[in-house]
Parts: structure tokens; sequence; C-alpha cells
């Protein structure tokens, strides 16, 4: 009996590469973590302690 190559059942398959949801949130995530990150060292300057 020949093997045969099947594709895996556990996702389903995606758009094109260019816009999916997956990159979509992890961009959501990257910026939201950027500008918290911004908001908090205008807060409470790290050279302020200097």
């Amino acid at each position: 009996m020949p093997e045969t190559l099947t594709k895996p059942l556990a996702e389903p398959d995606e758009g094109p590469a260019r816009f999916n949801k997956r990159r979509l949130v992890r961009w959501i995530a990257i910026l939201t973590i950027g500008i918290i990150v911004v908001l908090a060292v205008w807060q409470e300057p790290l050279y302020a302690r200097f």
C-alpha cells in the first residue's frame, strides 16, 4: 500500500499570507504593549531617579 501525504486536519486553510487574523492579533498586541510602555515612561521617566 503506497503512503500518501495528506494535509493535517488541525487547522483550516488560511487565506493569502498578506492578511490573516493571527498576524493582525499579533500586531495589535505589540502596538498595545508599546503604547503602554511609552505611557508608563512618560508618567515616571526612568532617568528621573539619577
